[in-house]
């Protein structure tokens, strides 16, 4: 009986040895991250909205926006709030936001916002920067309840840039329920399109290029639908849109003025010389014209071309008159058979 009743002691002396024991992996309950630390990043596919976006390098100071409306049912399924809740929560610090780095399992809490009241800038790297060294920003806008992404006019060409922010319940012990977005975005260049058309050797011989055949590029650079795009090409010169000649240097032409006195052909087109110049009717070396119409570009022969088995260079933008920054440009080779 004495014997057991050793063996007993001993057993519970080993007990509360190991209970005191400080390797973390004896812990008993989670870690509780104090307001000087960064909270660990927990895994959780379900919470994590992964967006993509593209940034087209002539309406690169356009900023952009990811709606927590598009993504309500996660924010219901991992915080138990709606986009407005969790909106209105943020006024009181019970929900937060921060950026996160995945590389250290960690939300940044820690790093102060570098723009506005919740927004970082972010080098080419994805790292956190200042603003002198950023590449784009992240900020979230409460009156918009939308992350709005910022590029720097600078920011090169290609990508993908990266970054990851969140939304987490601050319960004062972890940010595990949570809502992370994981955004990629490359920066391109859909503006110049490089085409050509052929036209057969006879007289007032026509070709053609199809608007629906750029669609993509088209409503990328000019920021409408390829429908709006058209009538404003459509809308003759007195409307929203111009046609520029652009020269070998990919200067736009500095004699354009919005009259119907500069179009040399129908609506938004020209007669040009064999040098791709605008002429006037029956002008000397009147080659070929451009001429926009209802769904395109036509273009055709004069009569009597003395090109035949030439090829003709021509540069040209479509651009809003308002707003140069909203153009598409075609680089066309004219192929005279």
């Amino acid at each position: 009986m004495k014997k057991n009743f050793i063996y007993a002691l001993v057993g519970c002396l080993a007990f509360s040895l190991a209970a005191c024991s400080d390797d973390p992996l004896d812990a008993t309950s989670k870690h509780v991250y104090g307001p000087d630390e960064n909270p660990y990043l927990k895994t959780d596919l379900a919470a994590t909205i992964s967006t993509t976006q593209e940034f087209p390098v002539q309406r690169i100071d356009v900023a952009q926006e990811i709606k927590l409306a598009d993504y309500a049912d996660v924010f219901h399924a991992q915080l138990g709030m709606t986009v407005d809740e969790a909106v209105n929560a943020m006024s009181n610090g019970s929900v937060v936001f921060y950026p996160i780095n995945v590389n250290l399992g960690q939300w940044m809490r820690n790093t102060a916002p570098t723009k506005g009241t919740h927004g970082w800038h972010f080098n080419s790297a994805g790292g956190l920067c200042d603003a002198s060294s950023a590449a784009y920003s992240v900020e979230f806008d409460a009156a918009k309840k939308a992350v709005v992404v910022s590029c720097n006019p600078n920011i090169p060409l290609g990508g993908p840039y990266t970054f990851n922010v969140g939304f987490a319940i601050d319960n004062g012990y972890n940010f595990d329920d949570h809502v992370r977005i994981s955004n990629s975005f490359v920066v391109t260049d859909p503006s110049k399109i490089v085409t050509n058309v052929t036209l057969a050797a006879a007289d007032w011989a026509a070709g053609y290029i199809e608007f629906a055949n750029y669609k993509d590029a088209i409503e990328t650079c000019m920021g409408m639908t390829l429908a709006e795009f058209n009538e404003a090409a459509n809308s003759n010169y007195d409307g929203p849109m111009a046609l520029y000649l652009v020269d070998a240097n990919g200067t736009w032409d500095p004699n354009w003025e919005a009259t119907d006195a500069y179009y040399t052909a129908n609506g938004l087109g020209y007669w040009l010389t064999s040098k791709s110049t605008p002429v006037a009717w029956a002008g000397d070396d009147m080659t070929y014209y451009i001429e926009t119409y209802d769904g395109g570009i036509a273009f055709g022969r004069a009569s009597g071309s003395a090109y035949n088995g030439k090829t003709i260079p021509v540069r040209f933008v479509y651009t809003m008159k308002d707003d140069h920054s909203r153009y598409i440009e075609f680089i066309v080779s004219v192929v005279m058979e």
